[in-house]
Parts: C-alpha cells; sequence; structure tokens
C-alpha cells in the first residue's frame, strides 16, 4: 500500500524524468532477485548481497546513451535513407535545437540519470546493509564512484558546452545529483562543477582501494579508473595528466587483438570476453547500424585490415541502405558497441599527448604499437613523423579509424573547436535542405528535452 501511495505522489509531483520513475524502474528491474521493505515513504535495499545484485544489474548499469553518434562527422546518411528515418534522427543529424517531439522522451538522460540513482543508492546505503564484510561492501562501494562519474563524463559533453582550461567553465550543464532522495533540485550545475565531481568520484574509487582484476570487464577496476581520467584530462586539454593516466593503464592491461588471425569478422570476440576492452559501457541498441560517411570510410589503406572487419555493407541493418556501417555488433548478439575506455584508446591517448607535449618519436611509437595489429601480414604498418605537429595530425587520423562507429568522433569536433588549426565547418544536406555546424556553435549541446523543462521549471534555469 505505501509503495502505492509514493508512486502516486510521485505521479504528482511529475518529477518523471529523474529521480520519480527510476526509484519504480529500479525496484522493478531488481524484486525477483533483493529484498526490500518500506521504511517511510521510501523502499531500501537491506542486505550487502541486495547491493551487489544492483551493482551487477548489467542492462542497468551498460547502457550509456549515443545520440551525439547521429550529429558527429564519421555518419553521412544516404539520400534514399533519408526517408527511412524517424524525427529523433533526422533532428539529431542537422544538429537541432529541439531534438524529441512532445510525446517522445529522451532514452540517452534517461539511461544516464538512472545510473547516476543506482550509484548513489549504493554510495548512501551500502555500508549499513547487513550480512556483509567491510571488504565486500568497501568493493561496491568504490564500484558505484566510477559507474557515477562514467556517466556524468557523458552527460556533461553531450548536454554542456566543452570543458574550456582557458575558462572559467561557469555554463550551465547538467543536474548533479548525488545522492538518492527523490525531491532533489534539479537546477543544472557548471561544466566546471560536473567535471570536479567527475574527478573526485574516480579518486574516491583509488582511495577505496578498488579491485585491479574484476572477473568481468563490465565491472570497474582500478585500471579503469586510469583510464577514464585519462579520458577525462584528454578532454579538459591537461595533457600530462591524461598521459600519466593511460600509461598506469597500459602497465595493467595493454594486450591488443591481433586483427590477422581472425578468419572472419565472426571470430571477433564478444564484448565480455575482449581483452582489449578495459571497462565495457555500451551504446542504446537503438544507434546501431548509422551508415558511416564516405570520407571516412576513403580513410583506410587496403591494407588496413579494419575496414573488413570493423565496417560492414549497409545491406544487413534495417533500414538498408547502400554504403557501410559499423560491424562489430552485428557479429554476436551479445556484443553491443562498447563506448568505454579500451587498451586501443590508450595508446591513441598517449600518442595524441606525447605530440601535444613536443615528443614526436613517443608519438609515433604508440601509433604503431597499435598500427602493428591492424595491417595485413607483410604489408607497411608503420608511419613516421619529423615534427610534433604531424605526428597530432597523425594520432587524430588514427582515433577516427580506431574508434570508429562508436561516436567518439563527436568528442573530438568538440575540444579540437578550441583550437583554430583544427576548427571546421561541417555542412549536410538532408532532403535538399542544407544545414551548417558552425566551429563551437549551438548545435555542439543536446538540448535538454523541452518536455522535462515543462515539468521541471529549473532545469532551464
Amino acid at each position: 500500500m505505501q509503495f502505492l501511495i509514493l508512486k502516486n505522489r510521485l505521479m504528482k509531483f511529475l518529477k518523471s524524468t529523474l529521480y520519480i520513475l527510476l526509484p519504480v524502474l529500479l525496484l522493478h528491474s531488481c524484486r525477483d532477485y533483493v529484498e526490500v521493505e518500506p521504511v517511510e515513504n521510501n523502499r531500501v535495499l537491506k542486505y550487502t548481497s541486495d547491493y551487489r545484485g544492483l551493482a551487477n544489474n548489467y542492462s542497468a548499469i551498460t547502457a550509456s546513451g549515443g545520440i551525439y553518434l547521429l550529429a558527429n562527422a564519421d555518419v553521412e546518411f544516404p539520400v534514399t535513407y533519408q526517408n527511412t528515418v524517424n524525427t529523433i534522427w533526422a533532428n539529431s543529424y542537422t544538429w537541432q535545437d529541439r531534438i524529441y517531439d512532445p510525446s517522445q522522451g529522451d532514452s540517452d538522460y534517461i539511461a544516464l540519470y538512472k545510473a547516476v540513482y543506482n550509484s548513489n543508492v549504493i554510495l548512501d546505503g551500502v555500508w549499513s546493509s547487513e550480512k556483509g564484510t567491510d571488504a565486500e561492501k568497501k568493493e561496491i562501494y568504490a564500484e558505484a564512484f566510477v559507474h557515477r562519474a562514467f556517466a556524468y563524463l557523458q552527460l556533461v559533453n553531450t548536454y554542456g558546452p566543452q570543458f574550456d582550461p582557458a575558462s572559467a567553465n561557469s555554463e550551465k550543464a547538467v543536474p548533479l545529483l548525488l545522492n538518492p532522495e527523490l525531491f532533489s533540485s534539479l537546477e543544472r550545475s557548471t561544466v566546471g562543477q560536473v567535471y570536479d565531481q567527475i574527478l573526485s568520484d574516480l579518486k574516491s574509487a583509488l582511495d577505496n582501494d578498488i579491485q585491479d582484476t574484476p572477473q568481468y570487464n563490465v565491472l570497474p577496476s582500478k585500471r579503469a579508473v586510469y583510464a577514464l581520467l585519462a579520458r577525462t584530462y584528454l578532454y579538459m586539454g591537461s595533457y600530462q595528466l591524461s598521459l600519466d593516466n593511460a600509461q598506469k593503464a597500459l602497465e595493467m592491461q595493454s594486450g591488443l587483438i591481433d586483427l590477422k588471425t581472425f578468419a572472419s569478422g565472426n571470430s571477433y570476440p564478444v564484448l565480455t570476453q575482449n581483452p582489449e576492452i578495459i571497462f565495457s559501457k555500451t551504446l542504446l541498441l537503438t544507434y546501431k547500424g548509422a551508415p558511416l560517411s564516405n570520407d571516412l570510410l576513403n580513410s583506410f589503406e587496403s591494407n588496413d585490415l579494419r575496414y573488413n572487419y570493423y565496417t560492414i555493407d549497409g545491406a544487413n541493418f534495417s533500414p538498408r541502405y547502400t554504403g557501410r556501417g559499423f560491424a562489430i555488433a552485428n557479429y554476436s548478439p551479445t556484443t553491443g558497441i562498447n563506448i568505454g575506455v579500451s587498451v586501443p584508446e590508450m595508446y591513441l591517448i598517449a600518442a595524441e599527448c606525447y605530440a601535444r607535449l613536443g615528443q614526436t618519436q613517443k608519438a609515433v611509437d604508440n601509433l604503431n604499437i597499435l598500427r602493428a595489429k591492424r595491417y595485413k601480414s607483410g604489408t607497411a604498418y608503420e608511419v613516421a613523423a619529423a615534427t610534433p605537429k604531424e605526428a597530432l595530425d597523425l594520432a587524430l587520423t588514427e582515433r577516427q579509424k580506431e574508434l570508429i562507429g562508436r561516436g567518439f568522433r563527436w568528442f573530438d569536433q568538440r575540444r579540437l573547436n578550441l583550437d583554430p588549426v583544427y576548427q571546421k565547418t561541417y555542412t549536410r544536406v538532408f532532403k535538399t535542405v542544407t544545414y551548417t555546424l558552425e566551429p563551437n556553435s549551438d548545435g555542439y549541446v543536446f538540448p535538454i528535452n523541452q518536455n522535462y523543462i515543462d515539468l521541471n521549471p529549473e532545469l532551464g534555469k
């Protein structure tokens, strides 16, 4: 009865977007294997094993948005394909200031804040749970910081302006919710505040002795923390710190898949068995199959195996199209599109940071370590550079090919806009209308769904 009363209150207050339906969804998804008891007007988990069950809830912790994939320069909709996409895809592809119709919800926003809510539930309650050792509680506690940090890194780079190391980063981004209270303020925090919290959470995971080697790559680890710090500092333009953490991650995990050893794409390992993945997070499946741009496809050399393993004919997707899409998620129904941190990304981050720090040869060395595993046997794979600028250009080009189909190009476009050398204006023709994306324009920030602002006016402040 108390649960029904709570549900009615939630509906009445209309905060269904963030911390309102999330508790209901959480209890619905976990009720088969966790014990919950009513306390006043809320429900709480009781045993440490309940919190471990929540922390291991694969579907609730891995999906991490991805609408930016449709907006990034790696995607190009063929003319005939344009008539098959829905309004969400069309609006995202053309960088509109309103993505969703009044009847639609933002699946990215909901999935990421659900991860935040689950993390906050754990952080708030695991230490007082019953029938668990302090070591078990500490492990779960440390993991929750990493999940929350990852969610906020996605959120701030989707719905907030780009972090600028030369500014105060005082622009509004997203709500920063740090406890599981149902009626928290949804006023948006600044870009700087969100990044401060991301760094604080990752450092808290280290301070709580997060495990070195989890059983599965969907669970956070120390190497994952270092890798996420490397990505975060890269987005912040703190290249020495980014490099330091990328190296720490590579010291703990550096194995690369040799594409020459595969008979076909179907030999590619599933996500949970992929030795390159340090920490697995996935795009929402709705973004699977977005057509890849001709410029990107044409950048692959004929002896680069990634073209055959990372891309696949558009006839394999629904709707079908002429061209190619990202292949890996098609090889196995258990393989999603990983946007978590990986060994290849760490080599690419190290290469870029070395180049930016003036160490040309070390930048090239890191690129060649990766490229050695990506080219046909007996063919030339090594690159060379005479200057840091040449090495940086090579590193950025290699990122596009290695991190293909994941939307990382969007985050690179955002941060490279801060450098006049790499700024670029993008244009697209969609149903005969030409759209333009200028450097640092509002089009680089996805709007928070107007439905949510209408229900929660503080989101618009």
